[in-house]
């Protein structure tokens, strides 16, 4: 039904203003489910809230994912250095045994490790130079090579260099003491420096009783669980004993040093050195110069020839090149066999001598680019040194003094105060007239206002005193 108007026309409904009076919906206290969300909504989903969600589970899906690559990533970078370790792709084993007790032999243990019930190829002239008790050893059983050497620890800073470079240590410790007081206070130098990888290793446990064997090995783990708390000790009298110490040395983890992981290192095996001859240098005698050639295994980070190497004991030298011999101590995977005819046959992995493989060159130093051996600056013993003035110098010295300009200043002003003040109308003759001038006028009103009253004297003296502050500038004055 369509109400009319009077007029005919049709009636148009009330429409609220902006002033219609909106009261709140009554608060329950209950709050919406939701499946009444649902119902409301009738299937119907905002985009927007979709949107937001799917970005937000993304994002967490990404996460998850994120955080399983690096794990798998880090689990994969300590599984290829932990193989890659005395594997045939990388540098063999290097283990230094340490003696910490006056009273143990550390040749009997090394002794023990070379012998043939350990399973290993031991190569004696694979050697390191200067080092009597040192020798290669390969366990095929392993797919594992070590280098041994025995280091004495008479010579303290012989026995941290050691340290830095070495893989593993492994200390000799005696039965019942454990290590002496020397021992103890060589234990604090590598503690200081930064102890790498270690085993403890004892001797003499099979000579004791059957019922003494594990009291002396509780008290002995008493002992040293001071400063190895979790460290496991190896009785080492046996053969099976020196194959169980050689696995473990394989298969235990490498403690991270930061001087060492962040450089590249080497131990010299072999060292020769070739002097420059004397057509090379002046033309006479020799020049105690030459060139010295290190062969080792690079271990850390990869080594740069521009960058300058430092000897331990005779300071930094520079690079000439660095070549890639044969491997000194290859790992024996498989038989030799004969290349085929006509074919490009595996790679033969025998121990072939060193003159059979051509030295190959890697890199060689680019004099533009070479790290130069100056270290510091050169310094002047002579630069800044105060020296007695000549004659030149005290001439003008005489000739400024004479010249020096002397100037009125009031009473009371310091030298110091006298050489701020800036006379503007400094070498011309007008303004020199018209200071004379304004000073002789000054002079006369003074001489006026003494011959007059009390008065009449204090006025003339404090305009003069005025006068005289605003020229210095104490007072601004404008007429």
């Amino acid at each position: 039904m369509v109400k009319m108007a009077a007029n005919g026309e049709k009636q148009q409904g009330h429409r609220p203003g902006v002033y219609k009076q909106k009261n709140k919906g009554h608060k329950h206290g209950k709050h919406r489910t939701k499946g009444e969300i649902e119902r409301e909504n009738k299937g119907r989903v905002s985009v927007t809230a979709l949107t937001k969600k799917q970005r937000k589970e993304q994002k967490k899906m990404d996460r998850r994912n994120k955080a399983n690559q690096l794990r798998r990533n880090k689990k994969d970078m300590v599984l290829t250095e932990k193989r890659r370790l005395g594997s045939r792709d990388g540098p063999p084993h290097l283990v230094a045994v340490v003696s910490l007790h006056a009273g143990v032999d550390a040749g009997a243990i090394t002794k023990l490790l070379r012998g043939e019930g350990a399973g290993g190829v031991v190569h004696q002239d694979r050697c390191i130079s200067g080092i009597s008790d040192s020798f290669g050893l390969i366990l095929p059983r392993f797919k594992q090579r070590f280098t041994f050497l025995s280091q004495s620890t008479a010579d303290m800073h012989s026995l941290l260099d050691v340290a830095k470079i070495a893989d593993s240590l492994v200390f000799v410790l005696d039965s019942t003491e454990g290590w002496d007081s020397y021992g103890d206070y060589c234990l604090s130098c590598l503690f200081a420096q930064g102890l790498p990888s270690h085993a403890l290793v004892c001797q003499g446990v099979s000579d004791l009783a059957v019922k003494k064997r594990v009291d002396s090995r509780r008290a002995l783990s008493k002992i040293t669980e001071i400063r190895f708390p979790d460290a496991r000790l190896f009785p080492l009298d046996s053969d099976q004993d020196a194959t169980l110490l050689l696995r473990h040395l394989g298969t235990q983890r490498q403690r991270k040093l930061g001087f060492r992981s962040r450089r590249s290192h080497l131990l010299a095996q072999h060292v020769t050195f070739t002097p420059n001859s004397s057509t090379e240098g002046t033309g006479g005698g020799p020049t105690g110069l030459g060139t010295l050639c290190v062969s080792g295994y690079i271990r850390g980070r990869p080594l740069q020839v521009d960058r300058l190497v430092h000897i331990s004991g005779h300071g930094d030298f520079q690079l000439t090149q660095i070549d890639a011999p044969a491997d000194p101590l290859p790992l024996n995977l498989t038989t030799a066999r004969p290349a085929k005819l006509g074919k490009g046959g595996d790679v033969d992995m025998h121990d072939g001598g060193e003159d059979e493989t051509p030295v190959r060159v890697l890199m060689k130093a680019d004099p533009s680019r070479r790290e130069t051996l100056h270290a510091e600056a050169e310094v002047d013993p002579m630069d800044g040194e105060q020296t007695w003035p000549t004659e030149s110098e005290l001439l003008e010295a005489e000739e400024a003094r004479k010249s020096k300009r002397v100037m009125k200043v009031p009473k009371g002003t310091s030298d110091y105060q006298a050489t701020w003040i800036v006379d503007e109308d400094e070498g011309e003759e007008d303004g020199e007239l018209d200071e004379e001038s304004s000073d002789d006028d000054d002079d006369d009103m003074l001489d006026e206002a003494m011959d007059g009253d009390d008065e009449d004297i204090n006025s003339q003296v404090f305009l003069h005193t005025w006068k005289a502050k605003v020229k210095r500038g104490d007072y601004n004055y404008t007429s």
